[in-house]
């Protein structure tokens, strides 16, 4: 191994940093778990390659972990044209101080544009890391970078709970930036490229490590957070009072879904600040969206556009939710709710 930390192709076995990036290029991190990609990293790359292309630079995936080569080719698909890989058995649990100490490694020497993360419990860990590692700047939970015909760089991020958008100019660099995948869409390049594989050899130090991965434990689906839960249950001004959401704590204890709410909800206090589904609060992309006595104001609606089924409950068959519900139910949310639960748990009952 090379004791600088030193990336070669395995084409031209030529260090990364005498190629023809030269130091430049739009870099981003890639997440996997049980030999998955991420889906925030697909959408990733198709935000780190439309960037690298206002900047007339190169794109380049960042992998670590143990057994990962294989999950790169995935993103020539994307338009990807180089990916990073750090495979050694001793990566195959995220380890902060490891991992931030091998980032910073590839980094140094090379010194990209822009370094991307997302907004994830891993990205949130490791980006701030790197960011004081190399005394760089970092904008965390951006909505937007801008780049202009001179190729400066501008980050717009939501300030005062999203009722406001912040302009900054980066003085230093690379940018490391993180962002909630949930406000991407995937997309694909026109002219899918070979993503070129180059195999990094860095120092690995764990003993640097104070963190020690135990076990993970599955988290229960109804205390996952709105923006990541792949059955979601909304309340709004329906519910009534918070009593009322016995009934809806229930049915998503058998659906699995996590319980969020309209901004209603959470000024009254039935639901905590974080499960606020809007503008000013998360976007979700859940599989399905039982949406229950939310009528539908344009602040909603503009962030629950990516679920995939979206199913409401209302009393008023002409609430604007319905415009864009693929199921409308009309009706009493209170009296709906219960029935749905018994009738799933019917379905579900284990056979005798």
């Amino acid at each position: 191994m090379s004791e600088h930390g030193e990336i070669t192709s395995q084409e031209t076995d030529v260090p990364l940093n005498r190629m023809e990036t030269n130091g430049t290029g739009v870099w981003f991190f890639i997440e996997h778990k049980d030999d998955e990609v991420d889906e925030g990293s697909l959408k990733l790359a198709g935000e780190a390659r439309l960037l690298a292309d206002k900047l007339g630079q190169e794109t380049t995936g960042i992998i670590i972990g143990s057994g990962v080569e294989g999950l790169v080719g995935r993103f020539g698909s994307y338009g990807i044209d180089s990916a990073i890989v750090v495979e050694d058995d001793r990566l195959g649990s995220y380890i902060g101080e490891t991992y931030v100490d091998i980032l910073s490694q590839l980094v140094e020497p090379n010194r990209p544009s822009i370094i991307l993360f997302a907004a994830s419990t891993i990205g949130n860990d490791l980006a701030p890391r790197l960011a004081a590692k190399l005394e760089a700047a970092l904008v965390a939970n951006y909505t937007e970078i801008e780049i202009d015909k001179e190729r400066k760089i501008t980050v717009r991020k939501a300030i005062y709970g999203g009722n406001a958008q912040a302009t900054i100019a980066p003085l230093r660099s690379p940018l490391i930036g993180t962002i909630d995948t949930q406000s991407l869409s995937e997309q694909k390049a026109k002219s899918p490229k070979d993503t070129r594989v180059r195999k990094a050899s860095v120092r690995i130090e764990p003993k640097t490590s104070t963190t020690k991965i135990i076990d993970y434990l599955r988290a229960d689906p109804c205390a996952v957070c709105v923006s990541e839960a792949e059955i979601v249950i909304g309340v709004g001004k329906g519910l009534g009072c918070v009593e009322n959401l016995d009934a809806v704590e229930e049915l998503a204890r058998v659906m699995g879904a996590s319980i969020g709410g309209s901004r209603r909800a959470t000024d009254e206090r039935w639901i905590a600040d974080e499960r606020r589904i809007g503008l000013t609060g998360k976007t979700i992309t859940p599989r399905l969206y039982l949406v229950c006595g939310i009528s539908g104001a344009f602040h909603h609606t503009l962030s629950i556009k990516g679920a995939n089924l979206k199913v409401a409950v209302n009393k008023d068959v002409n609430a604007p939710i319905a415009k864009m519900a693929d199921l409308m139910i009309v009706g009493d949310m209170q009296e709906i709710i219960p029935e749905l639960t018994k009738q799933l748990r019917e379905i579900i009952k284990p056979a005798t």
